[in-house]
This record gives structure tokens, C-alpha cells and sequence, in this order.
């Protein structure tokens, strides 16, 4: 038999190689899409325009990868009802036309990333000799590490449960190149090395030149910057994140714990700390409330300063993403209401199905003229305490589970060796509800009943079915 070979939409791919797509929306000033990669400001306006593609339809609060998008629904956050795109991809039910439109478009969202950056990568390489060398390691780490980030979620989504991998099956393609041909799909362990060789070619050169190597993330909060606003970008200390994530997925445990703990120790030149843990007293003095996605604990996102909340399924006294679930807090929140995830970012109230619920405050803070940085994130410090907490040796997972504790709000009991895989599984998702991230946990993890699930969930449903106009057959 044949391997199966697919259409991973050649218009799309040639289109995306040009560029004409996203250089639309820069400035007058922008340079043509033929002289790109030949100069130092070209390859920063690639850049951009890719961040500004991410943003549009997958890492936003209501993107494919957001709270308000198909990711959340898979993982069954919120109440919904029968009838509708949320309903079937909450009930794990891939057949309607509703849901088989949502999983081609982030399909393929994820691999205009990918043409992006394969166009970048190989447009610089041809002209490195006219790129600073700052620009080159910067520019084409980022390029290295974005084309990794789709791929990962691509291979979450489309791949199998990680524990149960086949190892005979094709899953996907790995694209470095971009071509008109057909793409063949590769085995999983295929898949993993090239993604693993991407990840550590952005290590490399972002290691050598990315400017919060030397300075705050905050001294480059400001447009003046030469790398501006660096927890908006693919930074080093994402990179960093990114490969804790992976290889906690992937199963290598030691690894995964180097890289958690490199970006959990990380440190200022001053001494002071690269990121922090978000807590009341510091970040909500005197009751106040300026941004509930913790942006002390962002590594790396998307700026999304044209999203508002207000015109969004969040809206106050209106909102439609909602979980109505009368055991609400005792079931996510084992009924501790001192803690600090539930004390500011959720609230009960009347919503737009006429009914009351818990509403999750999060991304309140997105609206103009807010004092907020309005950047959604990827990936928190959060996750590299809990990767420590889930795996490391017990003593040293008490001593992280400590500091985590005291910023949420929580009593400290220490983690046993009995208790400790249940409890921290349920920090994973009470921390990230909101953020599209849950449903790698329970796939991970092969979580057969998800805490606000409709349904039993087996291995097949978390594989999602390749949207049919990308199959052209065996």
C-alpha cells in the first residue's frame, strides 16, 4: 500500500512564499517583497508580519489557540449547548461541517507559519553576507523557533497521544522547504528529531545575540528598542520554554526538567529575576486589577493591541463563554475560594444566556487605552514550575510547589509520592484554563474523563481527523 500523501494547499504555500499575503499591512514604507531578505529592516518586516499572522487567527484570546477558540472546546472548558461548532468539538464529535471548517483553517494557519519561515530562513541564508550578524541570529532563530511552535501543535492536534505512539505510522509532514510538490507525511520519531533540530538551531543563535541576554525584558518594552517588546517575540527564554514543553511531551524527563529550571533560575543582569510569579499583594494592591494573564510570567507571546474583550465572548453583563456548572468551584477549585486564580480572575454573573455563571476575567484587561500590555501568552513561568513539580525528585518538587503556593494563594501540603501526579495534574488546569492549553494536558497525560467533560474520551478522539480538503487519498 501506498503511504498516504497529502495536499497541504498549494495556493496557500505559493502565495505565502511571496509574502503578498501579510506585507499588505505594513506601512507605506515597507519593502518590496523581492528585496526582503537583503537587507537588515527587510527581515525585521518578515518578522513582524508573521507575528501579526499568528495573531489574526490562532495565538489570540479567541483564536484557534486561545481561551475563546477550538482548543478550549476540545478540552471542555466551557458550558455549551447542542447544536453547535463548540458542542461537537467539546463532545470530541469531528464529522460536521461546522467543526471540519475549524480544523481546516487552523490546518492551515499553522503552515502558512511554517512557509513563512522556511522562506525567511532560506532568504537570508542566500544573502548572509548582506545581514548584520545580530540580525542573522536573531532573525533566523526566531524563524527556527516559530517553525518549530507550529509544527509542535500541529503534531499535539493531528499527532497521536504520546504514550501510545505508533511507531509504523506516517503522521505528518515536517516542512522545511517549501515546494509545489505534494508533501509526504514522516513517522512520528521522524517528525520529533527534525522539530528537536529546530528548536536547538534557535537555541544556538538567539543564545548568541538576543538582547535580554543583556538587559530586562522590560528595558525593551518601549518602540525605541532595537528588538522591541521581546515577550511578544520568540525570544531566547521561550525558546527555553518551548523546549521544556517538548520534551515533556516527548517523555524526556530530564530534559525537560534542565530547560524548566534554566528558565525558572533566569536572571538580570543586576541579580534581579527574568520572571516572576504573578501574586495578589504585587500585581492587585489595594483590590485593584490591571491584567489577569500574569504578565510577569510571560516568556514569550503575541501582542494582540487590537483585541477587545468588550466585543468578545467575555463581554461583562453579556458574555456567551461561560461555564454554568453548579459545582463549579468546588470542582475545579476544590471550594478553596482564598485562591488567588479564583479570586481575580473569575467572577459569577449574569451572562448573555440569560443564566448566571462563572465568566473568566483573563483578557478584561484587552481593550484600548488600557494600561495593560495586551499580550497573550504562549508560554508562562507557571508551566515550567509545575513541569518541575510533576517530575523532579520529591524535595525539590516541595520546595517549587512552596513558592507556587504562596503566589496563588494557597495553604502548603506537601506533594507525596502517592498524592502529588493527581494533585499537580489538577494545578495544570485550574493554571491554564483560558489559554488553549488544556487539552494537551489531558492528551498527554491520556486522561480518559476531562473535568468538565461531556463524554468519555478514548485515544481515538484526540487524534483530529486531517480536514478533508488536505487528503487527497493512499
Amino acid at each position: 500500500m501506498r503511504k498516504k500523501i497529502y495536499n497541504l494547499s498549494i495556493a496557500l504555500l505559493l502565495g505565502c512564499s511571496a509574502c503578498n499575503d501579510w506585507l499588505t499591512v505594513q506601512p507605506a514604507t515597507s519593502i518590496l517583497a523581492e528585496d526582503l531578505y537583503t537587507t537588515n529592516d527587510g527581515i525585521k518586516q518578515a518578522l513582524n508580519g508573521t507575528y501579526l499572522n499568528m495573531r489574526g487567527v490562532l495565538y489570540n484570546p479567541a483564536g484557534y489557540m486561545g481561551g475563546g477558540g477550538m482548543a478550549e472546546s476540545l478540552a471542555c472548558s466551557w458550558t455549551v449547548s447542542e447544536g453547535n461548532r463548540e458542542y461537537d468539538l467539546s463532545n470530541h464529535d469531528y464529522d460536521s461541517d461546522l467543526v471540519e471548517s475549524s480544523l481546516s483553517s487552523s490546518f492551515q494557519g499553522f503552515y502558512k507559519i511554517i512557509v513563512t519561515m522556511n522562506d525567511l530562513i532560506q532568504g537570508v541564508e542566500l544573502n548572509k553576507g548582506k545581514i548584520s550578524d545580530d540580525v542573522y541570529n536573531i532573525g533566523v532563530g526566531e524563524a527556527h523557533a516559530l517553525r518549530a511552535l507550529a509544527h509542535f501543535d500541529l503534531i499535539r492536534l493531528w499527532g497521536p497521544v504520546p504514550s501510545k505512539v505508533d511507531v509504523n505510522r506516517t503522521y505528518l509532514p515536517y516542512v522545511t522547504v517549501n515546494s509545489a510538490n505534494r508533501y509526504e507525511y514522516v513517522t512520528y520519531e521522524k517528525y520529533m528529531t527534525l522539530l528537536f533540530e529546530d528548536l536547538k538551531r534557535a537555541e544556538e543563535l538567539l543564545g548568541k545575540s538576543d538582547v535580554v541576554l543583556k538587559m530586562s525584558f522590560e528595558d525593551t518594552e518601549t518602540t525605541s528598542s532595537v528588538w522591541p517588546y521581546r515577550k511578544s517575540r520568540m525570544n531566547y527564554y521561550g525558546v527555553l520554554g518551548l523546549l521544556a514543553r517538548v520534551h515533556l511531551w516527548y517523555g524526556n524527563i530530564e530534559e525537560a526538567l534542565r530547560y524548566a529550571r534554566l528558565v525558572k533560575d533566569a536572571t538580570n543582569p543586576d541579580g534581579s529575576k527574568k520572571f516572576r510569579l504573578t501574586n495578589e499583594v504585587d500585581d492587585f494592591p489595594d483590590n485593584s486589577w490591571v491584567d489577569g494573564t500574569c504578565y510577569s510570567e510571560h516568556i514569550c507571546g503575541t501582542k494582540c493591541d487590537t483585541y477587545d474583550y468588550g466585543k468578545g465572548g467575555w463581554q461583562s453583563g453579556r458574555a456567551m463563554i461561560v461555564n454554568v456548572n453548579p459545582t463549579f468551584v468546588q470542582t475545579l477549585f476544590d471550594g478553596n475560594t482564598s485562591d488567588f486564580r479564583y479570586k481575580k480572575l473569575w467572577t459569577y454573573e449574569r451572562t448573555g444566556l440569560m443564566i448566571y455563571g462563572y465568566v473568566l476575567r483573563k483578557y478584561r484587561c484587552f481593550y484600548t487605552g488600557t494600561k495593560s500590555a495586551q499580550n497573550f501568552p504562549i508560554i508562562r513561568l507557571s508551566e515550567m514550575y509545575l513541569t518541575i513539580m510533576e517530575k523532579a525528585p520529591l524535595t525539590e518538587a516541595n520546595e517549587v510547589y512552596k513558592e507556587f503556593c504562596t503566589a496563588r494563594g494557597l495553604e502548603y501540603v506537601p506533594l507525596t509520592e502517592t498524592d502529588r501526579q493527581e494533585r499537580v495534574y489538577k494545578e495544570w488546569i485550574r493554571e491554564l484554563i483560558g489559554e488553549g492549553q488544556n487539552f494537551f494536558t489531558y492528551k498527554r497525560l491520556n486522561v480518559r474523563n476531562m473535568i468538565f467533560g461531556i463524554s468519555e474520551c478514548s485515544e481515538e478522539q484526540y487524534i483530529l481527523p486531517i480536514p478533508e480538503k488536505e487528503y487527497l487519498g493512499e
